[in-house]
């Protein structure tokens, strides 16, 4: 299987690139989902379709799907009750499960946890990550050591707290260390996938202008200090010259020219100002400017 994630910040047309790329893998004959991880799905309405919870076939060899933040946050607390329990609960601090997913850096577990099902099933030959506009690889990165943290030292203080966990409720004190080491499991699982250039590409969505270019760079710079290979870089929304957008251009081509010269290393793709919103039909034109052109491969 290989893990595609798009990244990069908001509004930079990630769920566009997301889509364009899933068409033209399930084209050349992969079997490909296209997985949002952004809370604010994209897919449904770049796509023109019903995208629910679940894989939704939307062509031959391409399905995708949108999971509901909120229902998968109480399956995850569902899953982790007596962990979240004990962090939370032992502490007067209230968490209702439907809005556990707002707590900070937990939105993204929640997705990995999910995203985990889908790479352990095997199904696709592709699965091509719309993310959310945040580093999201990097709960992925740390969450092994800190779970292996709390692994060892829940285990290091079992005869004492793990027995007090209990008293307070059979079983609480060992459930609360499965728990975890569950969790360590499936947060190695996917941090090794993410580091295997064989199995995951990251590209990076970007726009050719100033804000975006400084965010990508300190995007690509904290994912590579995490070992974890940047691809590919697409840079979206790029005018052609004209006498109404000449000036922007001009100003654009100065940041092109800078994105090449600092990731000189990787795959560059240009997608040009399209003139309409891109979703639908026009989805297949930007497959072919990603792929059929050669800018990149995948």
């Amino acid at each position: 299987m290989r893990l595609v994630y798009m990244a990069g910040k908001g509004g930079v047309g990630k769920s566009v690139c997301s889509a364009a790329t899933g068409i033209w893998s399930s084209g050349e004959g992969n079997k490909t989902l296209a997985f949002s991880m952004d809370p604010a799905h994209s897919l449904s309405d770049i796509l023109e379709a019903e995208i629910g919870d679940r894989p939704t076939k939307i062509a031959e060899n391409f399905d995708a799907a949108e999971p509901d933040l909120v229902a998968e946050a109480e399956k995850f607390y569902a899953s982790y009750r007596s962990l979240f329990r004990a962090l939370f609960e032992m502490f007067s601090f209230e968490v209702r499960p439907a809005d556990f997913g707002v707590v900070p850096g937990v939105g993204e577990l929640i997705f990995m946890d999910r995203l985990y099902d889908v790479y352990m099933q095997g199904k696709y030959d592709v699965v091509v990550i719309d993310s959310a506009p945040t580093a999201l690889v990097l709960p992925l990165l740390k969450l092994p050591e800190v779970t292996t943290g709390v692994v060892t030292r829940l285990l290091g203080m079992k005869s004492r707290w793990t027995g007090i966990f209990n008293m307070l409720e059979p079983g609480f004190g060992d459930s609360i260390v499965t728990e975890v080491r569950r969790l360590r499991t499936k947060a190695e699982t996917m941090r090794n996938a993410l580091i295997d250039p064989e199995i995951t590409t990251i590209s990076v969505v970007t726009i050719p202008e100033k804000a975006a270019v400084l965010e990508s760079e300190r995007l690509i710079k904290t994912v590579e200090a995490h070992e974890v290979a940047v691809d590919s870089i697409i840079v979206n929304h790029v005018m052609a010259p004209c006498d109404y957008c000449r000036c922007r251009a001009a100003l654009q081509k100065g940041y092109i020219e800078e994105i090449r010269t600092k990731f000189g290393d990787k795959q560059i793709a240009l997608l040009p100002s399209y003139g309409e919103e891109v979703k639908g039909p026009g989805l297949a034109q930007v497959a072919r400017d990603l792929y059929e052109k050669g800018q990149l491969k995948l």
